[in-house]
């Protein structure tokens, strides 16, 4: 979280000295078309533009500053803001769950949150083992408690803690990147579309899996003997 605060001042501050910040990286990138016998000029442009933005300047350095470098700072530091900063509250209340400094409203504004994955649990029931949990962390050496969410989840009992647990595992998987997601559609779109073929639910996420997760190795030995003991119009020769 700090990092992502101190990535977004420093973007802004780029963002507040645009022109001079460009002229470097233009410069840059002068010099590197001169090399190459690269002519940068400005795209040929309408009276009328609809499809892109239509900069009037006879600068291609204020062009590209305008059209692209601005734009893209400004599109960076939403989605960062987006990403991170907006969730810092949550993030917040998620630290209550490693940290013996963090008070009970944390706590009880999470469980609220995630209510239904608690089982609609009483407030007082998850005050009294949220008191429990902080008590743990309190006995134990400063040198072992836990520092993130995944080594707190194979240090304690989930049968004592129940909601704590899982609220550990929600925890846990909010560092997801979103890469994930335009990778699954990624590979969705190269077995659907440009495979042409058909194939069940429970086929294409098979397939999918495999090509999402390839660096996981696949014991074939192991899937024959599971293919084997399946039912078949073919018989297995093994």
């Amino acid at each position: 979280m700090d990092l992502a605060e101190d990535t977004i001042k420093e973007l802004k501050s780029i963002r507040s000295n645009a022109e001079s910040e460009f002229h470097k990286i233009f410069e840059n990138a002068l010099t590197l078309a001169n090399k190459l016998d690269i002519n940068i000029s400005i795209p040929r442009i309408t009276g009328r533009q609809t499809k892109r933005v239509n900069i009037e300047t006879n600068s291609p350095e204020s062009y590209f500053r305008v059209t692209f470098f601005i734009p893209y700072l400004d599109t960076f530091i939403d989605q960062l803001n987006s990403r991170f900063v907006n969730q810092k509250m949550l993030l917040l209340d998620f630290k209550s769950l490693i940290s013996t400094d963090e008070n009970e409203a944390h706590f009880i504004r999470l469980a609220q949150k995630y209510m239904v994955d608690l089982n609609e649990c009483e407030e007082s029931v998850l005050l009294a083992e949220f008191k429990l949990w902080q008590r743990r962390l309190e006995n134990i050496r400063s040198s072992n408690i836990p520092r993130n969410a995944m080594e707190a989840i194979f240090l304690y009992n989930r049968q004592v803690y129940p909601s704590v647990f899982k609220l550990l595992q929600i925890f846990a998987t909010l560092p997801v990147s979103i890469a994930s997601s335009e990778m699954s559609f990624s590979n969705l779109k190269r077995i659907k579309t440009y495979l042409q073929n058909t194939m069940s639910q429970g086929q294409l996420n098979g397939v999918a899996m495999l090509a999402i997760h390839r660096e996981v190795g696949i014991d074939v030995n192991e899937v024959i003997d599971e293919l084997s003991l399946k039912k078949r119009r073919l018989d297995f020769l093994l």
